[in-house]
């Protein structure tokens, strides 16, 4: 199972990208079927699937996991606690980490395939205070953006396409990741940000002075 970076790294560099060879798509149908940050159903962010982060026990979480019809081959080690499944007709979808310490889910990233849009996210929840900007491309067709919710412990990662596109509200989400609203501004300490310009280019995202920069530096697990 691949090993998780800390939740701070995940806000900055927002995303797990390979380590070699050529990184799975970011756009595909083969992830999580999923609108409950949109729906709420079965709960709200920053409860993804009966599971709060910040508040539900590793163990507890697993347990739902595995008797939920919506995962399949579920693996999970305890030392340090992290878990990694499918999605019950795909591909791998989801990973989740506690802290050592506590035992409490700190971290859920869900790979959900292209059935929400920025336009869904911004009618539910507003405009985005922050936006994170991956200085690199994902790959050759597929860059990101991260709108990120402090209140709802949320970073959304969006694909407008490649380099050269422009964000606009169709553009489909691809990446859910929930953190602990609570540990957010601890988080926002190691991480560059730019604030929301609206559906303007990717690169006039990458232009953008940042509104926040890192006053700590993250170190990984």
């Amino acid at each position: 199972m691949r090993r998780l970076f800390s939740p701070a790294i995940l806000v900055c560099i927002g995303l797990l990208l390979a380590g070699c060879g050529s990184p799975p798509p970011l756009v595909s149908d083969r992830y999580l079927n999923d609108t409950s940050l949109i729906t709420g159903d079965p709960c709200s962010a920053p409860c993804f699937q009966n599971i709060t982060v910040g508040k539900t026990t590793f163990a507890d979480a697993l347990t739902l996991i595995r008797h939920n019809a919506l995962f399949r081959d579920v693996q999970s080690q305890d030392n340090p606690p992290q878990a990694a499944w499918n999605a019950a007709n795909g591909e791998q979808c989801c990973q989740m980490t506690a802290n050592p310490q506590t035992g409490i889910v700190d971290a859920l990233l869900i790979r959900v395939a292209p059935v929400m849009t920025v336009g869904d996210v911004i009618a539910k929840y507003g405009e985005p205070p922050y936006v994170s900007v991956l200085p690199q491309d994902y790959s050759e067709t597929e860059t990101a953006l991260g709108l990120i919710y402090p209140k709802q412990g949320n970073v959304l990662w969006v694909v407008p396409g490649n380099a050269q596109s422009t964000l606009d509200a169709t553009d489909p989400v691809v990446i859910v990741l929930y953190l602990n609203p609570a540990e957010f501004d601890k988080l926002l300490e190691t991480a560059q940000l730019s604030g929301w310009l609206g559906y303007v280019s990717v690169a006039e995202y990458r232009a953008a002075p940042p509104i926040i920069t890192p006053r700590v530096t993250p170190t990984p697990n």
